[in-house]
């Protein structure tokens, strides 16, 4: 089953703290000691979502960073693939090619549940988790 490492918990903390304080440019060491997580660590994190375009860095003087989307357009599915986190189910539901796929009856039941989940992280963005 999907087990959420320390970094896509860390990136989802990261994202709603910055969603918080929208439209307001976030200090990385802010978030950092808000969270209790490594600044370093953090960086790398927000390193990997600017690359997805969900965050804009900027490294003036006040710098920092902030939402390049509307919190209502980033899914909780992005974030986690924007980090790396592994988002199959088991590897049967991953991989193209399985050699008992043809005699196995739970990749039927798996696959469903592997679209559906998907289908959930996609439908669950920023904006509901902060207003919880």
């Amino acid at each position: 089953m999907l087990k959420l490492s320390q970094t896509g918990d860390d990136a989802l903390n990261a994202l709603c703290y910055i969603a918080d304080h929208s439209p307001e440019v976030v200090q990385i060491r802010d978030i950092a000691q808000y969270h209790r997580v490594s600044e370093s660590c953090l960086r790398l994190i927000i390193a990997d979502l600017a690359k997805a375009k969900i965050v804009e860095t900027k490294q003036w003087r006040w710098g920092g960073v902030f939402l390049r989307k509307k919190a209502s357009e980033i899914s909780i599915y992005d974030i986690l693939l924007a980090v790396g986190e592994e988002l199959g189910i088991v590897d049967c539901t991953r991989w193209a090619y399985c050699e008992r796929k043809e005699k196995c009856y739970s990749t039927y039941i798996l696959s469903n549940l592997q679209r559906w989940m998907h289908s959930l992280l996609k439908m669950q963005t920023i904006d509901k988790i902060i207003k919880k």
